[in-house]
């Protein structure tokens, strides 16, 4: 959260006791503030039994970091021998998980493995992460983003955060356990796609290969939220933020059309200049902020742990809710957890510098809130658009509003069960073991990740990958000099095994 944005709740907060004191409910602020406490699971703590990850699966994992498995939209421009490269070596370094599993390809180079578990009756889990990763043309790096160095006990590499660390430490899990003699209590299945960064059909393929199958996972966990250090309201210790839900996205075209001609003779309606007028009415009103359960429990979490001011705020929401609500929606991050954001990402007039366009475009990158649909964020800018024409004495028709057909789009994802739920604490306990200093809370993720795909077949579906990620770290993701901490990493892993050797403890 912006610094402007905690002053404002450290305002709020000096209101709030001006206004027990002059509303006589002083109590009732201070009993809210002494229940706002942070949360622990219901059940014992899990953690790697002992184990301690080493040099040895830092070389395995520099190993992987190497391939260069780039995805592209245009399959001419995929390097196919790379893939094979990962998938080959995957096989090598891992022996005992692939002798234990069954593989299976989905598409030419997505992996879908199964662990069979003692249990057949009981519905399996599913673990997922992607191969592949974002170019790095035009990036300029410090070390070579394939060469996987380390520099000051930092694994510098693309994919090293993005997610290749989730893959080889479910690998790593695997092949630890069962040399070991560990059998799962239900099958257990690892799916990673070779093109989740663009959107691939990988996804959507295996949920239909499980269907077909009479599959229903009892829980997917994919990646999305991690343990997230430098966490707001002047959080000291990690959160685990684990999604529930992921917003829909969708993206709109909006089109403005007038008589065009020279430009020596412009009018106020103009197509660009009504485009302008609308593209800003649609961005400065994009719907009312809107608390939901995820969202209370997230800020209970981060203020119980921030204490001070916070806690009196965030824990008596039953009367700061209006203020916090106008508060968080004036910062970008944290209004963007309150509502549907429209982003204006790209705009089109005139060919030529002196010439009036007939028609005008512009392109809204839209993320839609989990209480929304999509038909209710594109209506909502068709309102603002006629409105505009309105306001302007034109008639709507000027202005059409429509969905670009070309590119993926989505609904909300269903909110997965995170209250006094056996899955939910599962997660819960093992972020415990492993990571005893984390809080643990769910939040509504803003980006799109290939899980959303399992919501078909499933009604468990966590976005979390069990690694310790600083705001430095989640800012490195697709940008240039990508890399992880070599520690992190190791408690990574051992997250991992600590996740997939307790199983049977999930419904304890």
């Amino acid at each position: 959260m912006a610094s402007a944005g905690i002053g404002s709740i450290i305002g709020a907060g000096l209101g709030l006791a001006a206004v027990a004191v002059t509303a006589g409910v002083a109590a009732k602020v201070a009993a809210g503030t002494r229940a706002l406490k942070p949360s622990a699971p219901a059940g014992a703590s899990i953690d790697a039994g002992g184990y301690h990850a080493g040099a040895a699966e830092v070389e395995r994992f520099r190993e992987l970091l190497r391939i260069p498995t780039v995805s592209d939209p245009d399959p001419a421009r995929v390097d196919h021998a790379a893939f094979e490269r990962y998938i080959g070596t995957l096989r090598r370094l891992y022996p005992k998980t692939f002798e234990a599993c069954e593989f299976t390809t989905i598409g030419s180079f997505d992996i879908l493995m199964r662990w069979p578990g003692v249990n057949q009756e009981l519905d399996p889990i599913v673990t997922m992460a992607h191969q592949d990763v974002v170019p790095v043309e035009g990036q300029a790096w410090e070390h070579d983003p394939f060469g996987a160095e380390i520099v000051d006990g930092e694994i510098w590499a693309r994919g090293s955060l993005d997610t290749k660390c989730i893959g080889a430490a479910i690998f790593e899990a695997i092949e630890l356990l069962v040399s070991q003699g560990y059998v799962p209590p239900r099958d257990v299945y690892y799916f990673s796609s070779d093109g989740e960064e663009i959107a691939g059909p990988a996804a959507a393929s295996a949920v239909e290969w499980l269907r077909a199958r009479s599959i229903h996972p009892y829980m997917v966990m994919d990646e999305g939220g991690a343990v997230a250090a430098d966490a707001p309201l002047g959080v000291t210790e990690p959160v685990a933020m684990v999604g529930v839900s992921e917003k829909g996205h969708v993206d709109v075209t909006v089109t403005a059309r007038a008589d065009g001609g020279h430009a020596s003779t412009p009018g106020a309606n103009d197509a660009c200049r009504l485009l302008a007028r609308v593209c800003e009415r649609i961005s400065a009103n994009p719907g009312a902020p809107r608390f939901t359960r995820a969202l209370d429990a997230t800020l209970a979490e981060l203020a119980a742990r921030a204490g001070g001011v916070y806690k009196p705020v965030f824990g008596n929401l039953w009367l700061t809710r209006p203020l916090v609500a106008k508060i968080m929606a004036g910062n970008a991050e944290t209004g963007a957890m309150l509502r549907t954001t429209y982003a204006l990402t790209q705009m089109e007039g005139s060919p030529a510098h002196n010439v009036l366009p007939p028609t005008a475009r512009a392109n809204f990158n839209v993320r839609i809130a989990p209480f929304e649909t999509l038909a209710d964020a594109v209506e909502r800018m068709r309102t603002h658009a006629a409105d505009e024409c309105r306001a302007s004495g034109l008639t709507p028709d000027h202005i059409t509003v429509e969905i670009n057909e070309t590119i993926p789009y989505t609904e909300p994802a269903p909110v997965s069960p995170f209250e006094n739920d056996p899955a939910f604490d599962y997660i819960h306990r093992c972020v415990a073991g492993v990571y005893p200093e984390a809080g643990f809370a769910p939040y509504v993720q803003n980006s799109c990740t290939d899980s959303r795909e399992f919501n078909a077949i499933c009604e468990r579906v966590y976005r979390f990958g069990g690694f310790i990620y600083s705001a430095e770290a989640r800012g490195l993701i697709h940008a240039p000099n990508e890399r992880i901490g070599v520690d992190v990493y190791r408690r990574g892993v051992e997250f991992y095994v600590a996740f997939l050797g307790n199983l049977e403890k999930m419904e304890a």
